[in-house]
């Protein structure tokens, strides 16, 4: 459900006048309704996040913007790669079994570059 610009000041102690800056540079995209923001439940996680990054992680304004981007390109792409599972598990199950082995072909030939 959405929530107004006082209810998440309350629901994430963060200053209004923060949240109004934030929205301003459009680090923040909230809806526009009658006049007023209507901030959903992925809005007020991201002003967590941007309070969580300038006041504990000490990242400056200059790189929040930096940050985010980032952020939601990792979003993007792990959308993407759960919709192409679900296209593969969508396909005939020999179709299924030869992509999964040259899937697991090319990953093997580049190596695990993600650090676990």
């Amino acid at each position: 459900m959405a929530k107004t610009l006082v209810e998440v000041v309350n629901a994430t102690e963060v200053s209004e006048g923060e949240i109004v800056t934030w929205v301003e540079q459009r680090w923040v995209l909230p809806v526009e309704d009658e006049g007023r923001w209507l901030f959903d439940e992925a809005d007020v996680a991201r002003i967590s996040l941007i309070d969580e990054l300038r006041s504990d992680m000490a990242v400056n304004d200059e790189a929040v913007p930096i940050v985010l981007r980032l952020l939601d390109q990792l979003y993007s792409l792990r959308q993407a790669m759960a919709e192409i599972q679900e296209a593969i598990q969508g396909l005939p199950e020999e179709h299924r079994r030869n992509l999964e082995t040259r899937l697991q072909e090319v990953i093997g030939a580049h190596g695990d570059k993600t650090g676990e």
